[in-house]
């Protein structure tokens, strides 16, 4: 039986937070079971339902527990770590792909937009229509495993009938036809931490605001313009990047 102090100085609805992070913690609530709803918490430790609302919403934002519309609050289950091994720069961008097979597509229609922060990418890029490009939106992993989220801008100049291919989801060995010097070569990239966004955290079934592993990768091609710019977003919970081992170099 849980118990709530209405003397105390600590507010009601953080004492329930406690209450029920303890149960988590001790296995009361075990991962992926259904914790008491909200209107059954208000009637045990009569406690209004803003309180319990409250105290359920920061586990939710702290990621211990997570909402099924229509089904109830339950915790959340530890998730299987994927270990990306060997992880490039390429690793998610479109066209250095093997196949679309993996790739769950959200969207790959034409745009002149592009978000300002990855305008200097391109900027450069001489003679490839760079003013226009095809946004690539794609999830990798299934539904609730997803773990990946991943946009990617390439130039129309390049590759004009992209769209079309994607639609027909053509071998990425015909999609690159003739097209070998416009291939990823190089790349700028970086890897950094950020909460999620809103399409990128229900694209994955997190909370938005939840930290994320977020890969940026600038892909020049053998002619020096960038072929493609790609942001990966990935569920820092569930990846884990392996990269290559080096050695330190002692001249």
């Amino acid at each position: 039986m849980m118990r709530i102090d209405k003397n105390s100085s600590v507010p009601l609805y953080a004492q329930l937070k406690d209450l029920l992070s303890e149960r988590i913690e001790d296995g009361s609530y075990g991962p992926g079971s259904q914790i008491p709803t909200e209107l059954a918490l208000c009637e045990e430790l009569d406690l209004s339902r803003p309180t319990v609302r409250k105290a359920i919403s920061e586990l939710v934002t702290e990621g211990l527990l997570i909402i099924r519309k229509g089904k109830g609050t339950f915790v959340r289950e530890a998730p299987d770590h994927l270990i990306l091994a060997n992880f490039t720069p390429f690793r998610f961008c479109f066209l250095a792909g093997q196949s679309l097979e993996d790739k769950h597509f959200i969207d790959y229609e034409p745009t002149d937009q592009l978000p300002g922060e990855y305008e200097a990418a391109f900027a450069a890029n001489t003679g490839d229509g760079s003013g226009h490009f095809f946004e690539v939106i794609w999830t990798e992993g299934e539904g609730r495993s997803n773990y990946a989220y991943c946009r990617s801008w390439i130039p129309v100049g390049m590759f004009p009938n992209l769209a079309e291919h994607i639609r027909r989801r053509s071998r990425m060995i015909d999609i690159t036809a003739n097209r070998y010097p416009l291939l990823p070569h190089r790349a700028d990239w970086r890897v950094h931490v950020r909460p999620a966004g809103h399409d990128e955290a229900r694209a994955l079934d997190i909370s938005r605001g939840t930290p994320v592993l977020v890969v940026e990768s600038a892909c020049h091609s053998r002619s020096g313009n960038v072929s493609e710019f790609s942001v990966a977003v990935l569920r820092a919970d569930r990846c884990v990047l392996q990269f290559e081992p080096t050695s330190l170099r002692r001249d």
